[in-house]
């Protein structure tokens, strides 16, 4: 049943969020993120092997091919996810991910052949971004509703489950590989654990957008360009650099990792897990630190990112890879909570959905060209060290930019206050 089909109970919802909070969290933000873990489950048992699994199929320029199919599905698939979470609700939105997800994964398992490999992940990735706006939306629905408190705190901490379990998984499927298990057979796995998380979905998640702002959202303006205020694209122009130099490599981190560190799959699969196992352990104190200063969370992280990429360009060796893998958990919990509160810091509660699509749109249109050009650097050079480095190299040069950005937003939105109801000027 909806539990948001009438005001009263939506309000009396929103006393129950400042009355019941654990590490953060609000009951329902548990069960968000519990079923969210779920689906990262489909995500991450198959997705830290994806680069390795397409090398020894296909070629270099048909590998950046098929991630930008993924990118351009997740453009398309971004913004309309946001428009229907902001018109039908958060929950009817999530359910329908799962289908995409699903029959997607299904594809990659079954037909992983070209040209069929674009349209598959294509598929997934559309889905997959209805995952990643709800599970930001719903947050955003509750910090809204209690006046902006602890933002980065909850944008962040919901996704624990998620990192647990993205830590967790590529230990499990290495241990699969081990005992002779396909990357077949854990893209079916994914497919099992995208309708898993489907149901999940159905049963225990409740709406936590009210009818009246979704009545709103439906008799405002479709395209919220002029709505989303002056900071949102201050700090968009300030983020698209460095998310280009970014998006240069990380689609091939690894093969990065197996190829010229020389680490076999098994062993890239344990190190995964480290850096996603170490940002549970370092999520609840840095959302905390974050929320005391958002601008300059958000800064040391994207320095600190782009320091990472330089050394992993570097690095060599079993342990530098595990201990590469767990400082960079350590900027990536700063950046998450900081660049989401700054979102949607100005943004009217009927248009935090579309918001956040929008956003996540501008930065992963970035990997339309910067992956198809890292592959580029890759095949011209014969090095990825060298792609790493320069991709390194430009993240530093970029964050000069986001400074100058930030600068300008002002201290004014550093604590991401999000509560205002009223529609920016």
């Amino acid at each position: 049943m909806d539990t948001t089909e009438s005001p009263k109970t939506f309000e009396s919802a929103q006393k129950r969020t400042k009355q019941r909070s654990i590490l953060g969290l609000s009951d329902n933000l548990w069960r968000l993120a519990l079923v969210v873990g779920v689906a990262q489950f489909s995500w991450s048992i198959w997705g830290w092997l994806f680069g390795i699994f397409l090398e020894t199929i296909i070629e270099p320029w048909q590998m950046a091919l098929t991630f930008s199919a993924g990118t351009l599905a997740m453009i398309v698939g971004l913004p309309v996810s946001g428009y229907i979470a902001d018109m039908v609700g958060r929950k009817r939105t999530m359910v329908f991910s799962f289908i995409p997800l699903s029959i997607g994964l299904l594809m990659l398992a079954l037909v992983p052949v070209w040209p069929l490999l674009p349209l598959a992940y294509g598929l997934a990735s559309f889905g997959w971004s209805f995952i990643l706006i709800i599970s930001r939306a719903v947050p955003a629905d509750e910090i809204a509703a209690d006046g902006g408190k602890n933002a980065a705190r909850r944008f962040t901490m919901v996704l624990l489950p998620a990192f647990l379990v993205d830590g967790l998984s590529p230990a499990l499927a290495s241990g699969f590989l081990i005992v002779g298990m396909t990357a077949k057979e854990l893209l079916l796995m994914g497919a099992g654990g995208a309708i898993a998380a489907m149901i999940a979905t159905m049963l225990f998640v409740k709406e936590s957008l009210s009818v009246d702002i979704r009545n709103s959202a439906r008799e405002g303006t479709k395209v919220p360009f002029r709505n989303l205020g002056r900071n949102f694209w201050i700090l968009a122009a300030g983020m698209l650099p460095f998310m280009f130099a970014f998006n240069m490599a990380l689609p091939y981190f690894g093969n990065l990792c197996v190829g010229e560190w020389g680490i076999d799959a098994v062993t890239f699969g344990f190190t995964w897990s480290a850096f996603s196992l170490t940002s549970v352990l370092l999520m609840h104190a840095a959302s905390g630190w974050t929320d005391r200063s958002v601008r300059g969370a958000l800064l040391l992280g994207i320095v600190a990112n782009a320091l990472i990429l330089i050394a992993f360009g570097l690095g060599s060796g079993v342990l530098m890879l595990f201990l590469f893998n767990i400082l960079w958990a350590v900027p990536v919990m700063f950046w998450i909570g900081a660049e989401r509160a700054l979102v949607v810091s100005e943004v009217s509660n009927e248009m935090k959905g579309r918001a956040l699509g929008f956003y996540s749109v501008l930065m992963s249109s970035t990997s339309l060209l910067a992956a198809p050009f890292g592959a580029y650097v890759w095949t011209t050079t014969g090095s990825l060290r060298v792609l790493w480095v320069l991709a390194g190299v430009l993240g530093l040069d970029f964050a000069i930019l986001l400074a100058l950005a930030l600068w300008v937003i002002g201290p004014g939105k550093a604590q991401g206050s999000l509560g205002s109801t009223e529609q920016p000027s």
